[in-house]
């Protein structure tokens, strides 16, 4: 009994010491000892409820509460803060409100306890040795610590909830496709947060993002089977295992050639083809005005007979389509009939040989002879119905049609390719070879690049020491190199002075045409940019009200920049017009001409309406050479309201005089929230509204938040958004006042609690005489 006693104590302790050093490996924030303070900010606690913070040798895991901003990130995709196995802090924390924080000046010391302080841009200095300031781990660095412990990834976070139920589906369980472009449907549960997605295993290179249920996803080029994978993230950094589906990829049309063909046959004879294309490949036959179809084998092998044919020539057309759908190029043969030509099998007198061939053929079992192989005989129909048989009228040629559907792309969009050289390269990425294949792109928002971007120039001005937001290039710094390579006849539209470029929008309007649309605040300068090949007398514009309302576009059409292309209805942005332009003059509210500034490239500037709504910019380009014809350019432009300040007043809203409105940009190179330099685009901030309560900023791809002040009010501090490309800041805010119970209790409410208490005041001198009118007559009894 003394020996299990002994031997009990042993692994007690033993297990104890396993603990102790698990601890020092992966430490957690000891209770009571959790706060840090901020100057600006206020408390910070380390160890609240579900926000799960973890101390590691690497780096520090988990969320901290703030009272003031809420939840705090220290592993932040693309970020983090680390540890150098000694307790040296350094990199950055990320909160929605604070934005970034940079814990270079933090050490955790031999006690486990922080020392030092953080830092952000929005909140102050974070100190972790001011008075009540005391942060401690049982965590401890690696050199003072001795063997043993847990394994890497053995500890689980607690109080954290984990995914389930994740799985990831391509084009909804389909077993292949021919296009890269596929829908995944994604499935993490309701604790998800951000996910990673990847095709390879290991997640090379792949970045967290924001969870979502649906997600266009591009699969790599190369044919064959296709494996993604996918990794659900929580919000406190718990990953889920990882979740996959797979797609066959075939984006290559199938070639087919034929193997056997006869330069003549006789019109008694079966006329008999062989050939060769892909496995299982359903082949087209077009016979004269005939149409028929045959499957290859599964070596992609077939042998046909079109059975005896008529005297002359005859044009048989052969087109392959694999099981993806792709359909390869035709193949087009002539068969030639004529009564000189010799039977397929002419009649003979054998030869001694051949009859001993024939007399051991006989002894041979039949199950032990090769499988004789048969042409399949093709039988074709016309390709149009006659009318009695299919009790309409055929207004459409089926020869016409399979032509167009079968037909590669108009030269058209060859010009365009050259405008945009990423246009050519992304038809051949997504597999669009012929007209048809223009549903592959209806999918997103398609967008013509900025001026800067089209041109190939970097956007992001770099000054020693000093990151800038991007910038344009203004047209007079532009040398006459860089101007010829302007596409031509398109407009570009700028703002900011010139340093913002507007990326223009392409839908398909109502009546099949192209759609350029922009959008940009009431009463903005624009600058619009066009350049021309060939001299011209002038270019005159023109901004045309359309509606009061913005119309929504009718279609769609995605690929990240390029050029709208494949929908217009010719190869350029411009139309002829064979008289002069039609302008619609009862509504039009600006005329103005475009100034040569040199290189056949013409600016103007405007002013657009101070009415929101939706109008139209209209170039019409004259020029010098009566043979060619005026041009016009249409540029749909919705003009959107400014933003405003203002007091909600029940149901009214009543704008606030003297609001003070200051764009915070966040700079990349320091990680920090900076007042953004407006003055570099002939801009002011902090602006201060007027009357109508308005303010307004134009800038370009960034991540900024806004802030608002004004007398009286409390300060309003919003949440840091994404611009990813040239465009407007107009956020209506809603201030509240200081003093907010002054609304609630006026002179009618506290005359009515006057009254109240004077009422509850007599009732309760009622009963006080009462009890001593009680009391006497007691004593005088």
């Amino acid at each position: 009994m003394r020996k299990l006693f002994v031997l009990f104590i042993f692994f007690a302790l033993f297990s104890l010491a396993g603990f102790s050093f698990a601890s020092t490996e992966i430490g957690t924030i000891s209770d009571g000892y959790q706060y840090a303070w901020g100057n600006n900010s206020g408390w910070f606690n380390f160890d609240a409820t579900q926000g799960s913070v973890f101390v590691r040798d690497a780096n520090l895991t988990g969320y901290v509460w703030s009272e003031n901003f809420g939840w705090i990130n220290l592993n932040p995709p693309g970020s983090g803060v680390s540890n150098n196995n000694e307790g040296t802090l350094s990199g950055y924390a990320w909160g929605e409100n604070t934005g970034w924080i940079n814990f270079s000046g933090v050490i955790i010391n031999s006690a486990g306890q922080f020392t030092g302080t953080a830092s952000g841009d929005i909140t102050g200095t974070i100190s972790f040795d001011c008075s009540g300031c005391v942060v401690k781990t049982d965590w401890r660095a690696k050199s003072s610590r001795g063997g043993g412990g847990l394994p890497p990834g053995a500890y689980s976070s607690p109080g954290a909830p984990t995914p389930s139920g994740f799985s990831v589906l391509i084009e909804d369980g389909k077993e292949y496709t021919k296009n890269p472009i596929v829908t995944l449907r994604l499935n993490g549960g309701s604790d998800v947060k951000t996910m990673a997605i990847s095709e390879s295993p290991g997640f090379e290179n792949a970045i967290q993002e924001n969870y979502q249920t649906t997600k266009t996803f591009v699969l790599s080029q190369s044919d064959g089977n296709k494996i993604v994978y996918v990794k659900f993230y929580t919000q406190y950094g718990q990953s889920s295992p990882t979740a996959s589906d797979s797609i066959n990829l075939k984006t290559q049309p199938p070639e087919i050639k034929i193997t056997y063909i006869k330069e003549k046959y006789s019109p008694d004879e079966d006329a008999i083809l062989s050939g060769e294309t892909e496995s299982n490949a359903e082949v087209f036959l077009y016979l004269d005005q005939q149409y028929s179809s045959f499957k290859a084998d599964n070596n992609g092998k077939w042998l046909i007979s079109l059975g005896k044919l008529s005297l002359g020539k005859h044009k048989v057309e052969l087109i392959p389509r694999d099981a993806f759908g792709n359909i390869g190029k035709p193949l087009t043969v002539e068969i030639l009939v004529e009564v000189s030509a010799l039977p397929a099998e002419p009649e003979f007198l054998p030869s001694i040989l051949e009859k001993v061939k024939q007399g051991l053929e006989l002894l041979i079992p039949k199950f032990l002879k090769p499988e004789e192989i048969k042409p399949v005989e093709v039988i074709t129909v016309p390709q149009e119905t006659p009318l009695s048989l299919a009790r309409r009228w055929i207004l459409l040629p089926v020869g016409p049609i399979r032509r167009f559907v079968l037909s590669p792309l108009p030269a058209e969009i060859k010009v365009l390719a050259q405008k945009f050289p990423e246009l050519e390269k992304t038809f051949k990425d997504v597999g669009v070879t012929k007209i048809t294949d223009v549903e592959k792109l209806k999918i997103a928002n398609l967008k013509l690049p900025g001026l800067t971007q089209a041109l190939g120039l970097g956007q992001v001005e770099i000054i020693p020491g000093k990151f800038t937001p991007p910038k344009g290039v203004p047209i007079i710094k532009l040398p006459s190199t860089i101007k010829q390579r302007i596409p031509s006849e398109i407009v570009f539209a700028r703002t900011g002075g010139g340093l913002i470029d507007l990326n223009i929008a392409l839908s398909i309007g109502n009546q099949g045409k192209p759609e350029q649309r922009i959008e940009i605040i009431a009463g903005a300068p624009l600058q619009l940019v066009i350049k021309t090949d060939t001299p011209v007398k002038k270019i005159k514009g023109y901004i045309v009200f359309k509606s009061k309302k913005p119309k929504k576009v009718s279609s769609n059409v995605s690929l990240d920049y390029l050029a709208a292309s494949l929908m217009f209805a010719g190869p350029n942005l411009a139309e002829n017009q064979d008289q002069s332009a039609r302008i619609e003059e009862k509504l039009v509210l600006l005329e103005f001409e475009y100034e040569d500034t040199g290189d056949g490239v013409y600016t103007a500037t405007v002013q657009t309406p101070a009415v929101d709504g939706e109008y139209e910019i209209i170039t019409v380009v004259d020029y010098e050479e009566e043979q060619i014809v005026l041009k016009e350019i249409r540029l749909i432009t919705v003009v959107d309201p400014e933003g405003y300040v203002y007091e909600k007043d029940g149901e009214k809203e009543t704008r606030i005089l003297g609001a003070v409105a200051s764009l915070y940009w966040l700079n990349t190179g320091t990680k920090q929230y900076e007042l953004w330099p407006a003055k570099d685009y002939q801009q002011e901030n902090p602006q201060t509204t007027d009357v109508r309560g308005t303010y307004s900023f134009l800038v370009p791809e960034g991540y900024y938040y806004l802030k608002v002040d004004a007398p009286g009010y409390l300060s309003y501090d919003g949440k840091p958004f994404q611009v990813t490309e040239g465009s407007g800041v107009h956020i209506n805010v809603e201030l509240k006042t200081k003093y907010w119970w002054t609304k609630i209790v006026d002179w009618k409410t506290v005359l009515l609690l006057v009254v109240i208490l004077l009422l509850l005041y007599n009732f309760y001198r009622d009963k006080m005489r009462e009890t001593r009118e009680k009391n006497v007559a007691q004593n005088k009894i």
